[in-house]
């Protein structure tokens, strides 16, 4: 008799490890899915960061080309008003730099 059931059980294992499978299956589809979400959100915030970043960078680098600009054109035009004075000062400095480097 005891052999007669065998099959029965044998059956209702081979069910019980299937339907196991197909939850284990289900679960590691999730946490995979899930995964890949927080893998993807963070690939979206360091890129937004980044976007961030140069155009911050973009922004500092305008204003200071944009300031030495300015200070450019501020000194040329001390030049025009006092040709003389600017020779003297260019003087003045390269003999002061030719001493420290002789």
């Amino acid at each position: 008799m005891a052999n007669s059931n065998f099959p029965e059980k044998a059956d209702e294992l081979a069910d019980n490890i299937s339907q196991k499978g197909h939850e284990a299956g289900a679960k590691t589809r999730s946490a995979g899915a899930q995964a890949g979400d927080s893998v993807s959100s963070a690939a979206d915030e360091g890129a937004r960061r980044l976007k961030d970043t140069a155009r911050r960078g973009g922004h500092a680098y305008d204003e200071a080309m944009d300031d030495l600009s300015a200070r450019r054109a501020s000194l040329e035009e001390t030049i025009r008003q006092n040709p003389l004075g600017a020779a003297a000062g260019a003087l003045l400095v390269g003999f002061v730099l030719g001493r420290f480097v002789l």
